[in-house]
């Protein structure tokens, strides 16, 4: 399965972290793009807004 779009995976996948009932709301959950060619991490500033912390 290919991902067409990297950025918006990354930022499904933390909102679903973040709605889940077993992650406490006090634990920021961060969402980044690992580039295996470079080895660099790329942050994906929405997804971390979206993650941060509620309580």
């Amino acid at each position: 399965m290919t991902i067409s779009n990297l950025e918006q995976s990354v930022i499904d996948d933390v909102e679903r972290i973040r709605t889940h009932p077993l992650v406490p709301g006090y634990i920021t959950i961060y969402g980044f793009i690992y580039d295996v060619k470079s080895g660099r991490l790329i942050e994906v500033p929405e997804a971390n807004r979206i993650g941060r912390a509620t309580i």
